[in-house]
């Protein structure tokens, strides 16, 4: 029988300390509450402080709460706590109501005050970790000196990755590379300073010495851990490093290269004990799918509930205004680029939908004059809240374009199509970022794409609500929406 090996989850300490102090937040919040209110512990509050225990690290998975910490956001890690607990909340509450558990020992005000307590307690547990890190980085404690094994594009992505993430407590003290040209490259990118928060590591790295520097540097403990950052065809020098280091105590981590590929987005998956990199998988799947589709249920019930009096008065309007139906139903490509039919308020005086669409630009004769109203404030897009009900779109995600369009763009655009692995949106990351409206140049469309791309892969529920919002505030008008 073969010798199977499979990737292990490997979770730093700082993570594992926060989970610990999350939970034992809560617990100690609602025995402080009982406490206050004299009420007897009992076994139902143990159930309680449990299951919110369970439910509150099942939901930090979605939301990111524990890869997200950096101790130079003590803030942002406060908000997307607060964020989680009150997710919780709403799902134990949820499911107390579901199987008719019996909650009179968490009546209003035990149950306010445990709500309170633990969002005071996770904001103290935050601000405590993060002075105490500091602190023991100050005393040299927490942290690890290590050396990069490479000097070309690889090096320098993990270079930036090491430095702008001080948090994970790593010196960088050398770089060695056996090939002068490169490391030479890497020292002026280093010394002219082209990365974000970058100042002073020139400072500190060492640029100069080649592999078998960096053996004697091993032998001698002169550095604690070594990264790997070679390219994948450098596979016998790789395997050569690795064997020599094998007669050290230095701690080796090898980079994978498919930073290299051109894409937008990689991440390691196991499938079955074995280890692959997905390319273009859509990373808004399974189980984060399911926490999107939640998402745009509750939003999109809610805001149709607000605007119900206004469409129908749009809708009045148009009936009113210009012959014609009310609504306008549009082919668009979903997700996978899979045909959906997409509502708008009918905003024109015809009804274009062939194989060749014209952009509407400004003062197209084609436009209504309430359709130039409802297009310039995107009210036109209302209606579409029914397509997010019916689970064609999202409330965010890159809007969909004409088929057409599409046909043009992705035989032009790198990784056009990349846009459609997860469902489109009635607002997106490229529409409060101006791009929003016509795309008259190739310039406007590549930089739309980017910016959807980048949201794919930046996606989370906190992501999501950001965009709504700043959409509330300027993203319903532009000066390129005709």
């Amino acid at each position: 029988m073969p010798h199977t090996k499979s990737i292990q989850t490997h979770q730093p300490p700082l993570e594992l300390a926060v989970r610990i102090a999350d939970s034992l937040c809560i617990g100690l919040a609602l025995f402080v509450s009982t406490q206050l209110l004299d009420i007897e512990w009992s076994r139902i509050h143990a159930f309680y402080a449990l299951a919110a225990i369970l439910f509150m690290q099942f939901i930090a998975e979605f939301l990111h709460l524990y890869q997200n910490w950096k101790i130079s956001q003590t803030k942002i890690l406060i908000i997307h706590a607060i964020t989680t607990w009150v997710v919780t909340c709403s799902l134990l509450f949820f499911f107390a109501v579901l199987f008719d558990q019996s909650i009179e020992d968490l009546y209003l005000g035990l149950a306010l005050r445990w709500f309170f307590l633990t969002l005071l307690f996770l904001a103290m547990a935050r601000y405590l970790i993060n002075v105490t890190v500091r602190l023991l980085r100050y005393f040299g404690k927490n942290t690890k000196r290590v050396v990069i094994a490479g000097g070309g594009p690889l090096a320098t992505y993990v270079l930036q990755q090491l430095h702008n993430n001080p948090w994970v407590g790593y010196k960088i003290v050398g770089i060695y590379d056996d090939r002068s040209n490169l490391h030479y490259r890497l020292s002026e990118v280093v010394n002219k300073r082209k990365f974000e928060s970058i100042d002073g590591i020139h400072q500190t790295v060492k640029l100069d010495g080649k592999f078998e520097d960096m053996y004697q540097a091993a032998h001698n403990n002169e550095f604690d851990a070594v990264f790997m950052a070679m390219p994948m065809r450098a596979e016998s020098k790789v395997q050569e490093i690795i064997r020599k280091l094998s007669a050290t105590t230095a701690a080796v981590y090898v980079v994978p290269d498919f930073y290299s590929i051109e894409t937008h987005y990689t991440q390691l998956v196991n499938i079955n004990g074995m280890p692959a990199v997905s390319i273009y998988e859509n990373p808004v799947s399974g189980l984060r799918g399911i926490v999107k589709r939640l998402e745009d249920i509750v939003f999109s019930i809610i805001i149709l509930s607000i605007i119900a009096i206004p469409m129908l008065l749009i809708a009045v309007a148009i009936k009113l205004t210009s012959k014609g139906p009310v609504l306008f139903k549009q082919q668009r490509y979903g997700l996978d680029g899979k045909p959906i039919k997409v509502w708008k308020f009918r905003s024109m005086k015809v009804m274009e939908n062939d194989n060749k669409v014209i952009q509407a630009k400004k003062d197209d004769p084609r436009i209504t004059r309430l359709g130039a109203f409802l297009r310039k404030t995107s009210l036109d897009e209302l209606p579409q809240f029914f397509n997010v009900l019916a689970g064609d779109m999202s409330i965010v995600g890159p809007r969909p374009h004409a088929v057409a369009h599409n046909e043009e763009y992705r035989k032009v655009i790198n990784g056009y199509m990349l846009r459609h692995k997860t469902k489109p949106g009635i607002t997106g990351w490229a529409q409060i970022n101006g791009f929003r409206g016509e795309t008259d140049t190739l310039d406007k469309m590549e930089n739309r794409v980017e910016y959807d791309i980048d949201y794919i892969r930046r996606w989370s529920v906190f992501f999501d609500v950001k965009i709504i919002l700043l959409t509330v505030f300027k993203g319903f008008t532009g000066n390129n929406a005709y």
